[in-house]
């Protein structure tokens, strides 16, 4: 019997297992069962586990600094109240400015939180792995969430790095946001921007906002969508996907060169650079 055989049979062994380890465990006693069956053998895993927080009360910063494997949730007063349902958050107190919580799975190690002089730094670690079989076909994520509920001001600097990670930023304003991600999303909404710059491999990035300076977005594979307060004219656009669309407002672009399609426009006091190899660019302006 050749390598491969032995290795596809050896697979097919541990998917077997698995499959009746999960029967035994859901009829048992449903989820409680499953995760009784992984309590008995230090091989087996029914997922992250119940959530749990960690928060930190009356922080000051100026900065912030997000490192590792999670996501990070960066919001304004605003939406406070939002995203402590959306994330479903039980908190010992409510929320304020300079609070922040880490959301992540009992049996996952919490990020680290700190304040450094006047930056907040955010350390997710690596990704959590499991080396067993793992009982848990659920989509929820095993990566620890961040919030970081900020003061109605504005932040100097947002630098945000990860290998996995799904970032929101909601209803705060800041002179300079770099974000670097090799897969996940970024999402904003309502926010004041003097200058951002996203790097992606992998994912989607929506913008929203009032985005002044310098918007640069740059993505091997996702789509982009741009909604600006300002008007279209008054951006200094070069845009580029080498495979996908591009609309900006009402006009869709046809015109396809060698290298994919292409859009520029000059004259403007603000600028967008935007490109992906592979998805959909849209730019509009936000109904007033």
């Amino acid at each position: 019997m050749n390598k491969l055989a032995k290795f596809f049979i050896a697979c097919g062994a541990v998917f077997v297992i698995g499959l009746v380890m999960f029967a035994a465990g859901f009829a048992k006693g449903g989820v409680d069962g499953l995760e009784k069956v992984a309590a008995d053998h230090d091989w087996v895993s029914a997922g992250p586990g119940a959530l749990a927080t960690v928060e930190l009360h009356d922080q000051e910063f100026e900065s912030i600094e997000s490192t590792g494997v999670m996501d990070v949730v960066i919001v304004g007063p605003d939406s406070y109240e939002k995203i402590v349902s959306d994330y479903h958050i039980e908190m010992a107190v409510e929320p304020k400015p300079g609070t922040v919580v880490a959301v992540h799975g009992s049996n996952i190690q919490p990020p680290n939180m700190k304040v450094e002089g006047k930056t907040l730094k955010l350390n997710g670690g690596e990704e959590n792995e499991f080396e067993g079989i793992n009982l848990d076909f659920s989509s929820d994520s095993v990566y620890p969430a961040v919030i970081v509920f900020c003061p109605d001001q504005e932040l100097d600097q947002i630098k945000i790095s990860s290998v996995f990670s799904d970032v929101e930023l909601r209803d705060i304003s800041f002179k300079q946001a770099d974000i670097r991600l090799n897969a996940g999303d970024v999402e904003t909404a309502n926010i004041v921007s003097q200058g951002l710059t996203i790097e992606g491999d992998s994912g989607d990035a929506e913008i929203s906002g009032e985005l002044k300076g310098q918007t640069e977005i740059k993505l091997e594979a996702g789509d982009i969508e741009v909604e600006t307060k300002d008007a279209l004219k008054n951006y200094t656009m070069k845009i580029k996907s080498s495979a996908g669309d591009i609309k900006i407002g009402e006009k869709e672009i046809a015109e396809e060169t060698a290298e994919g399609y292409s859009y520029t426009s000059d004259g403007g006091k603000y600028t967008l650079l935007l490109e992906t190899e592979m998805g959909d660019i849209e730019v509009n302006r936000i109904e007033q």
